[in-house]
C-alpha cells in the first residue's frame, strides 16, 4: 500500500513539472560556490516548505527526494531533444518530463530482461558499457542514482565494466555539445569512492579533453534544519565488501557522525 502511495504521489508530482514551475522555483541562484562544488543547503533550497521545515517533495527516503528535486532543477528545455537514461527502473521522472516536453525517450537497464531488445524511442536490456546506438544519437545521456552502480557486477555478460569505458561510450552517443546529468548518494553504496565520499576521485573521472563546463554540486550535506540522515543498516552491510582502499576509521566515522547525501554531476561534450 506504501509503495503504491508513493508511486501515485510521483505520478501526481511531475505531472504538474512544468517550465512556468521550474522558473518559478529554480530562476534564482540557490546554492552557494564553495571549494569548487555547487552547494546546496536545506535551509535555502526552493523545496524547503519553511513554515513547517519539511521537504516539499512528497514521496520517498530523503536523498529520493534531493533526487526528484535536482531532477526538477536540471532536467529542463527539452521540447524536441532525444534523450538517453541509463538505468531507467520502474518510476522514470526523465521518461514523464522528456515524453511530456515532446522529445524522444530512450531507456538502458542490464536489469531489464534480455529479450526486450533496446530500441531507439523505448526502454530495454543494455549497459552503458556497450551502448548499442550509434555515434552522435543523443542531445542528453543522464542516469538516476546508477552512476555508483556502474562497475558493479552485471548480469550484461562478458562487457569489460570500469568507469573509462563506460564515459567514452556515454560521449560517442552524445551530439556535440549534448550534455549529462547523473546523480548519485554519498556514504551508501555502490563504488567504493560513492561510500566514503571522495569527491576529488569522483571528479577525475571526468577530466580529460571530452568534457567541459563540468560541475558537482552536493544536496543535503548541509542538512539544518531537517534532520541527519544516517546511512541505512542494509547499505552498510555492503560495505565491507565493497571497500578496500579506504581505512575501516573512516568507515566508523561515516557510520556514527556523517549524514548521507546527494551530488549532481553535470557537464558537456567538447
Amino acid at each position: 500500500m506504501h509503495s503504491l502511495l508513493n508511486s501515485l504521489r510521483k505520478r501526481i508530482y511531475t505531472s504538474r513539472l512544468n517550465s512556468n514551475n521550474h522558473q518559478k522555483n529554480w530562476g534564482g541562484q540557490y546554492w552557494i560556490n564553495e571549494g569548487g562544488l555547487r552547494t546546496i543547503s536545506c535551509a535555502t533550497c526552493p523545496k524547503l516548505a519553511a513554515n513547517r521545515l519539511t521537504c516539499m517533495v512528497p514521496f520517498g527516503s530523503p536523498l529520493r527526494k534531493c533526487a526528484t528535486a535536482a531532477q526538477e532543477a536540471h532536467l529542463h528545455d527539452l521540447e524536441g531533444k532525444d534523450l538517453l537514461e541509463i538505468g531507467f527502473g520502474k518510476h522514470s521522472i526523465p521518461r514523464r518530463l522528456i515524453k511530456k516536453a515532446g522529445g524522444s525517450w530512450t531507456g538502458l537497464d542490464p536489469m531489464s530482461p534480455k529479450t526486450l531488445k533496446a530500441q531507439l524511442g523505448r526502454g530495454g536490456h543494455g549497459h552503458v558499457a556497450a551502448i548499442p546506438f550509434p555515434d552522435n544519437s543523443f542531445d542528453m545521456v543522464v542516469g538516476i542514482q546508477t552512476l555508483e552502480h556502474w562497475e558493479d557486477p552485471s548480469p550484461y555478460g562478458g562487457v569489460q565494466v570500469d568507469y573509462k569505458k563506460c564515459l567514452a561510450e556515454v560521449c560517442r552517443v552524445l551530439k556535440s555539445g549534448g550534455s549529462i546529468y547523473f546523480d548519485a548518494p554519498i556514504y551508501l553504496h555502490g563504488h567504493e569512492m560513492f561510500i566514503a565520499g571522495d569527491i576529488d576521485r569522483i571528479r577525475k573521472l571526468f577530466n580529460g579533453v571530452q568534457w567541459e563546463e563540468v560541475i558537482i554540486e552536493t544536496w543535503r550535506e548541509r542538512y539544518a534544519p531537517l534532520h541527519r540522515y544516517p546511512t541505512p543498516d542494509r547499505d552498510k552491510r555492503s560495505w565491507r565488501e565493497s571497500v578496500s582502499s579506504y581505512p575501516n576509521k573512516l568507515l566508523e566515522d561515516i557510520e556514527t557522525n556523517r549524514s548521507a547525501y546527494l551530488i549532481a554531476i553535470s557537464a558537456k561534450k567538447s
